[in-house]
């Protein structure tokens, strides 16, 4: 064979994988141009708790407790909503039970610019508790985010609020007024996630009277979560909440708390 048959055979070659590779990039352009766009991310999430603790023997006692939580983000308003349920019974010994614990707690919250180092919300919350003796109790309020720590692992933040609340105490054998009240509101937050299963979220609160009288709540919450997979998880939550008027309405501590396990599912 010549050296031209050669460098026209050569030539044809480079020509003919040319045109099928030109062929295969439009195929596979086409391909990917009538596929629909991928979906972006949605900016809502929800999760649902379900949680107990039972005790047997000398003292019989079941708690168990229901959260519901959903939330809007993005970098220029947050929108979340929070629904929590408790109810508990209790025997001791032979004697009949009774209802220890019977609890609904409503939260939503409106954070404006919740990405920026600091942002502004106002907040709304109703409350009714046996344990504490409450019918019901509202408050309504506003105030600032301080956002010390924001990463992929971190999220720790600060809040500062002035809020305005009305309690109706449960009838009792004392009839009780209702209690309108302004309270300044500290509230510290903080989440981590240790790896891409464990994780841990904490919020303590203090509120005190804002016209300086001795009257003050204490909420504190820890829960731990282990993730099963990417929408299940095992949950340990620890809390204890403190009213200084509880014993006034004609609750029998100032304290409620609870260890419940329980188990979480997330979207």
């Amino acid at each position: 064979m010549s050296s031209s048959s050669v460098l026209r055979w050569a030539g044809a070659r480079a020509l003919a994988l040319v045109l099928l590779t030109l062929v295969a990039a439009a195929t596979a352009g086409g391909q990917a141009a009538n596929q629909p766009p991928a979906a972006p991310p949605s900016p809502w999430k929800g999760s649902a708790l379900a949680n107990a603790s039972v005790f047997f023997g000398n003292t019989s006692q079941q708690v168990l407790g229901a959260d519901g939580r959903l939330a809007r983000v993005d970098s220029a308003f947050e929108l979340s909503a929070e629904l929590q349920a408790l109810y508990g019974e209790a025997a001791v010994d032979t004697n009949p039970r009774v209802v220890t614990k019977r609890l609904w707690m409503g939260t939503m919250t409106a954070d404006f610019r919740p990405m920026a180092p600091v942002s502004t919300f106002v907040t709304a919350t109703y409350e009714s508790n046996l344990e504490k003796r409450i019918a019901s109790r509202y408050s309504a309020g506003a105030g600032a985010k301080w956002n010390i720590i924001r990463n992929p692992t971190t999220d720790a933040n600060l809040s500062l609020s002035l809020s305005a609340e009305k309690t109706t105490a449960r009838d009792s054998t004392v009839h009780f007024p209702d209690e309108r009240i302004a309270r300044v509101s500290w509230l510290a937050k903080y989440h981590h996630s240790f790896d891409h299963r464990m994780e841990v979220t904490h919020a303590t609160s203090w509120q005190p009277s804002a016209s300086g009288k001795a009257q003050f709540l204490v909420s504190s919450n820890t829960q731990f979560q282990y993730k099963m997979n990417g929408t299940v998880s095992l949950s340990l939550a620890f809390t204890d909440n403190y009213d200084s008027g509880a014993l006034t309405r004609g609750a029998r501590t100032y304290n409620d708390g609870q260890m419940l396990f329980g188990i979480a599912a997330g979207w």
